[in-house]
């Protein structure tokens, strides 16, 4: 088996991946507490009355939808751009717009009431130039990052993301209550005159976003010879698009890889919802034969399930990941994924219920590491824009089907019987691939580029 090795990375680029991971990490730190922020604004100053109860559903299922959907829409132009300019001033332009936008809320907040049009506005648009900067992060890390580090960085991102979910919401809670806190105890000046600390929150979101784009323009980021254009920009990100389904098309272990990432994302994306439906209705019986009540039942199983997934991201960068065999580090964790849905899914007792829940998570950020590193080796640095515009758009697509498709059948059938047939669907399709001898050599440029070149190119 032939595995590539880096070509062109610049001697201090793991330095340079350090310095990026530490400066977007404070980013999407400070981006957790705007979304938070955001949450508590509708629910506090938009649609603070009892009986404004469906609007404020509406508000936020309408952000939500928003962000899921430029996700899919955007990222074929993300990666068409990415591949056509300088990534990093792209992605310093992107930081220093987010930063502006935010502050700019924050300020508006701060002098008056921001109607929900304006925060759909800048959800869109602060999310469309997220997504831009993602395209040309993912793309960039082949270049400064040798190849076999290229698992231990991903999982770094990984885990920043985890982390951020997790501790953003109550760091965003602080940082709100620190106006009325400051005004209790007669300090602060003018922010102590704030009534509501969002404002506050969205400052800080902003001076992050200012930050990592400071921290961009020290950094030597080479990117590759810009692609030719196909006309106008329609045109081009027709083209581009076309582009990376070709290449994944003609090199089927890629595309059996994003399957596998496919089927895991439509499986895991509704473990949210499993939590619930287990905890409330499979699960009853043996909480309140312990004294809990749901809320302490959902307590354990959510807190558990965000310590698995943390410490499975901790590991897998303080590990580095398989340097040989790549693929097994994606293959056996999506099964041991899938056994652990179906597990829940059969499980009635809420310790084991929880324990297998913080298994699942814990082996994600292995398939997720493994599977970015695999990618970002095996695709051209010239391409990955618009190559992995493909793979983000298959893979953030299957994730409101799966949460849709748990919430329709769980209205008819048991929860326990779905959840159980979502995990089948990920042991089969990771099995299957398993025994693919063609997947198991995706890790060979050789030979997918003798597959490519059997096909036309």
């Amino acid at each position: 088996m032939s595995t590539p090795v880096s070509s062109g990375v610049p001697a201090n680029g793991w330095r340079t991946f350090l310095a990026l991971w530490a400066s977007q990490s404070v980013s999407r730190f400070g981006s957790a507490l705007s979304w938070f922020a955001l949450t508590i604004y509708m629910a506090q100053t938009l649609y603070p009355a009892p009986d404004q109860k469906a609007e404020f559903a509406l508000a936020t299922g309408a952000l939500a939808i928003a962000a899921t959907l430029l996700a899919v829409l955007v990222a074929p132009i993300a990666g068409s751009v990415a591949d056509r300019t300088d990534r990093r001033q792209l992605m310093a332009l992107c930081d220093t717009l987010g930063g502006l936008l935010t502050l700019g809320m924050a300020a508006l907040m701060f002098y008056t009431t921001a109607p929900f049009w304006v925060l759909l506005l800048f959800v869109i648009a602060t999310q469309s130039l997220d997504i831009m900067h993602e395209a040309a992060m993912d793309a960039s890390l082949a270049m400064i990052v040798p190849d076999e580090h290229l698992t231990r960085a991903n999982g770094l991102l990984n885990t920043t993301r985890q982390i951020s979910g997790l501790l953003g919401p109550a760091a965003a809670a602080l940082l709100i209550g620190v106006p009325a806190l400051l005004s209790k105890n007669g300090a602060g000046g003018w922010l102590s005159g704030l009534g509501d600390g969002v404002p506050f929150a969205l400052g800080v979101d902003g001076l992050s976003y200012l930050l990592a784009a400071l921290v961009l323009t020290r950094l030597q980021i080479p990117s590759p010879p810009p692609a030719e254009s196909a006309g106008g920009a329609v045109a081009t990100v027709k083209a581009d698009t076309r582009l990376g389904w070709t290449y994944l098309t003609r090199r089927p272990p890629l595309l059996q890889l994003l399957l596998i990432g496919a089927a895991v994302n439509f499986a895991a994306s509704a473990i949210p919802v499993y939590q619930t439906l287990l905890t409330r209705y499979t699960l009853e019986d043996d909480w309140t034969a312990r004294g809990l009540g749901f809320a302490a039942a959902l307590a354990i199983i959510t807190t558990v399930t965000s310590a698995g997934m943390v410490l499975g991201g901790v590991v897998v960068s303080a590990w580095g990941g398989l340097k040989h065999n790549r693929v097994l580090g994606i293959l056996v964790p999506s099964l041991i994924i899938g056994l652990g849905i179906i597990g829940m899914g059969l499980s009635r007792s809420l310790p084991l219920t929880a324990a297998l829940f913080g298994l699942t998570v814990f082996s994600m950020p292995f398939a997720m590491a493994h599977s970015g590193g695999i990618w970002q080796a095996q695709v051209p640095r010239e391409m990955q824009g618009r190559v992995f515009a493909v793979r983000r758009v298959v893979s953030r697509f299957t994730v409101p089907l799966g949460m849709a498709l748990v919430s329709a059948l769980a209205t008819r059938l048991p929860p326990g019987p779905v959840i159980v047939g979502m995990g089948l669907l990920v042991v089969v399709v990771a099995a299957l691939q398993l025994l693919n001898p063609s997947v198991r050599r995706v890790d060979d440029r050789e030979y997918l580029d003798g597959l490519a070149a059997a096909r036309g190119g």
